[in-house]
């Protein structure tokens, strides 16, 4: 993953003044004028589609959904989705060789976090994610918990959507934003759109990222373009056109190896310690073990067809029709283990090449009236997608290179080893919200899902493996019910049940004939409150939550024998306010705790027994706090700060490696030149604080270290 800094796509905000950021614009000059916000009173009457399909407000779901909208994604100077969403409530985001951009929360990581573009869904988070550029982005929103019945397989922990900003018949200003920091770091965005009355509509976004990286020989680079037409032929009908395009190329720095007390004379200590005897070295801290010739890139194009149709006053149909086509590529050395025996790290080789088509259509019918005299909004639609998926891959001899002068070498030959994967998904769904009175509303939901799946392998000669060929049809079926109740307009207290399924094991692209299994199950119990002052002036969000997974892959003898009868169980609570105590002045804050712990549990690909263990990269206690002032002592100068806590986490199934908790500062300042255009300032991890960032269990010998103290300059403009 790349640096905070050296990924910052843009340092302002292109945004109302703080004083309405809770209202839409009334004007042009409104429109233009720029501030940076870094935090903003929250609008609990906007609508949240990642959490339903029945057009709830947030007040109305009876589910934490979490968002962070472009105007906070810049004035924080967020400049991929990683960072966007570890600044919600108990997240906190990572990466690995194979799983660039990760996400942690309630206990849960990897495949059970979905990832979804625009409300739709691509493959399994764990393989697709790419670290995407926040400027061409609307908002990011996370619904919590257990999500099948709304996205199928896979959503266990959450799920996470991103959004791109979309055709508006309203007035759009051209909006700009550059800067230049540390580290070689720069980064330029500019996008805007236009409109001919109410019938054409069209918009275009484009941002390019860069850097040196903090780490030697790791640069980067991401390029995303995003393009849409809106046309209105009548009234009642609406088509959107819109197409994606992402080409980047992350960085591979890939983790610093552990290595012995003894040979760590110059130990990086307040970052981790281990039972093994095993720790960082400072002087081990900057290097790159990878090979000279590595490669890691990706292609991806996304076209949508959206079509919205107001068939009478009380009926209205959508649909989406879509294709995303990718490929990717790895071909790096990705595991670097200190060899107790030589003093040298011994290095492995890895590549791996994507290739994948997938088109898909959503169509959906809601029907807005009553049902025995009460209000009643009723959702039905069907889901499909096909999937024909190429995955190759290859395990070159591996050497050995000095810890701290290593011959970066050549990566060796490559031969190829196939497995094609092809699926087809249908899925009938349905939601209902009904009024039993004006202050309480029943939401309910349910999902029927059909996956027929087919996986493949072939040896490196092109030979066909029949022993793990894999060929089944999943069933599942998930449900959603909740309460929501007015105390007063501003007071929303809710309850609600909510189940979720996923691949046991490996995720779906990867499940092999040994892993013939059913899903595996899970269950949420929530409950919580939404509370606006009377003022408009303050917000508070509260969540407690229960859930507990089960049916997960384990090995259940001394002869490697397997069986879907693991357990895993979460429970915590979050925590979300902002407040404005006076106009220049806005405070934004949130905190959560997540007590995660495995039941039974044999980890199959190491041999470890986890039961009772805590899931690695799960922390205790996650904290956020942003501060931002407008008009210091009169002036055209705004300034601000932020904290992040993240509490200790372990490192791994057998929690013999224990990643120690990190407080990071981080301060930004904007000058205002004229309405429409600001310089900024940003320094972030003021202290420079080394802390570990992730630690992946398939790759125990290293961690991820985050970025060391970074600063850049800039400037956003609206015209």
């Amino acid at each position: 993953m790349k640096s905070p800094i050296a990924l910052l796509v843009a340092t302002g905000a292109l945004v109302p003044l703080a004083a309405t950021a809770a209202q839409a614009p009334s004007d042009q000059n409104e429109l233009t004028t720029i501030t940076v916000t870094a935090s903003k009173l929250r609008v609990l009457e906007q609508e949240t589609p990642t959490s339903s399909r029945l057009g709830l407000t947030a007040r109305e779901t009876p589910a934490t959904i979490d968002t962070i909208d472009s105007d906070e994604m810049l004035g924080r100077g967020y400049p991929t989705i990683e960072f966007a969403t570890a600044s919600m409530p108990g997240v906190t985001t990572g990466g690995s060789p194979g799983d660039l951009a990760d996400f942690s929360m309630r206990g849960f990581s990897g495949q059970q976090i979905y990832l979804l573009h625009n409300g739709l869904a691509i493959g399994p988070s764990n393989m697709v994610n790419r670290p995407m550029n926040t400027f061409n982005l609307e908002r990011v929103e996370i619904l919590k918990g257990p999500s099948s019945v709304l996205y199928g397989q896979g959503a266990i922990g959450g799920v996470v959507n991103i959004v791109n900003k979309r055709p508006s018949y309203a007035d759009v200003p051209l909006e700009i934003a550059a800067s230049l920091g540390r580290f070689g770091t720069t980064a330029i965005g500019i996008g805007g759109g236009t409109h001919w009355g109410d019938t054409i509509a069209i918009r275009a976004d484009v941002s390019r990222t860069a850097s040196d990286g903090y780490v030697e020989n790791a640069p980067s680079d991401s390029l995303s373009i995003s393009a849409g037409v809106s046309w209105k032929p009548s009234d009642n009908v609406e088509w959107r056109f819109l197409l994606d395009y992402l080409e980047d190329h992350p960085s591979a720095y890939f983790g610093t190896p552990l290595v012995t007390n003894a040979f760590a004379t110059q130990r990086l200590n307040g970052v981790l310690t281990s039972d093994n005897g095993l720790t960082l070295d400072k002087r081990l801290r900057y290097v790159n073990y990878n090979v000279a010739d590595n490669r890691i890139d990706s292609k991806q194009y996304w076209p949508q067809l959206e079509l919205t149709w107001a068939i009478n006053a009380s009926l209205t149909l959508q649909n989406t029709a879509y294709y995303f086509d990718a490929t990717r590529k790895w071909i790096n050395s990705e595991v670097y283990a200190f060899n107790g025996a030589t003093n040298l790290i011994d290095r492995d080789r890895f590549f791996v090449f994507h290739d994948q088509q997938l088109y898909g259509d959503q169509l959906s019918l809601t029907h807005r009236g009553s049902l025995a005299g009460h209000a009643n909004t009723f959702v039905v639609g069907i889901d499909y997608s096909n999937l024909d998926f190429m995955r190759s891959r290859g395990f070159p001899d591996g050497d050995s290179v000095d810890p701290f002068n290593p011959n970066p070498g050549v990566f060796g030959d490559i031969v190829e080893r196939k497995s094609p994967t092809k699926w087809e998904s249908s899925a009938l769904f349905f939601e209902d919200v009904f009024e039993v009175n004006p202050l309480l509303k029943i939401v309910l939901g349910g999902r029927f899902d059909s996956l027929d799946l087919e996986r493949k392998n072939y040896g490196p000669t092109g030979a066909f493996q029949a022993a793990s060929r894999f060929n089944r049809t999943f069933k599942g079926s998930n449900w959603r019910a909740g309460l929501v109740y007015n105390v007063t307009p501003n007071i929303t207290p809710y309850v609600s049940f909510n189940t979720g399924q996923d691949p046991v094991g490996s995720n779906v692209f990867l499940v092999n004939a040994n892993q013939n299994f059913d899903l595996s199950d899970a269950r949420q119990v929530e409950a919580g409150i939404k509370i606006t002052t009377n003022d408009r002036r303050g917000d508070l969000t509260v969540a407690l939550y229960d859930i507990k997974r089960s049916n997960i892959l384990t090995q259940i003898n001394n002869l490697g024998d397997l069986s879907n009868v693991g357990e895993q169980k979460s429970r915590g609570f979050e925590l979300a306010g902002n407040f404005r105590p006076i106009d220049p002045l806005t405070l934004s804050a949130n905190l959560a705790y997540t007590d995660a712990k495995y039941g039974q549990f044999f980890d199959p690909d190491f041999g470890v027994d986890a039961t009772g263990n805590v899931p690695a990269n799960s922390p205790k206690w996650v904290a956020n706090l942003w501060t931002n002032y407008v008009g210091v002592a009169g002036t055209p100068l705004e300034l601000g700060g932020a904290v992040r806590y993240v509490g200790s986490r372990e490192g791994d199934s057998a929690n013999t490696l224990h990643l120690d908790a990190y407080t990071l500062v981080n301060l930004h300042a904007g000058y205002r030149l004229a309405t429409n255009l600001m310089l900024t300032a940003r320094v972030n991890n003021v202290f420079d604080k080394a802390y570990a960032q992730w630690a992946d269990v398939f790759y125990p010998t290293e961690v991820l270290l985050g970025s060391p103290r970074t600063y850049e300059f800039g400037f956003v403009g609206r015209f």
